[in-house]
């Protein structure tokens, strides 16, 4: 059974991904509860490290350098899984201070609280460009998106 969400629903979790960029490259940790958890899980899958908990992030935010990659959040895509789960698989372009650009994806898991939707976990996926013989990072069954897993609208 696929979870119904509203159009406000998915117009909110779009806030909540587009803030991620505004909130961290603006260094704003004051306001990284407006996008995850407290409880958040943040995966660089590349590297495979993991921040738990928004107090790491607070932390790893405070020591990115300022001329870090501004980053832009595209293409989401909405899927809900039959356990009720409300993923969001987006794009990213990370914009570095030479003008050139790298790419991924990232997949959330989000949660609706009472202050709005939040992301509990984030997994970033670096895609381009990748060092010689690199492999593209596996995603889960549960992030290909399917006619089951796409939200249905309630009116």
């Amino acid at each position: 059974m696929t979870t119904k969400l509203s159009a406000a629903d998915i117009a909110e979790i779009g806030q909540t991904l587009a803030l991620f960029s505004h909130v961290c490259d603006n260094r704003q940790d004051d306001a990284l509860g407006l996008v995850f958890t407290e409880d958040v899980a943040f995966e660089f899958a590349r590297s495979g490290r993991t921040l738990h908990g928004l107090g790491e992030v607070r932390e790893f935010l405070r020591a990115v350098p300022p001329d870090a990659p501004n980053h832009q959040t595209q293409d989401t895509a909405v899927l809900v899984g039959e356990d009720g789960t409300v993923r969001a698989l987006s794009r990213y372009l990370a914009i570095l201070v030479d003008g050139s650009v790298t790419n991924g994806d990232y997949e959330d898991v989000l949660v609706r609280l009472d202050e709005g939707w939040r992301i509990r976990s984030r997994r970033s996926v670096h895609r381009y460009p990748r060092e010689a013989g690199e492999q593209a990072s596996p995603r889960g069954e549960a992030w290909l998106p399917s006619l089951e897993r796409l939200p249905s609208l309630l009116a």
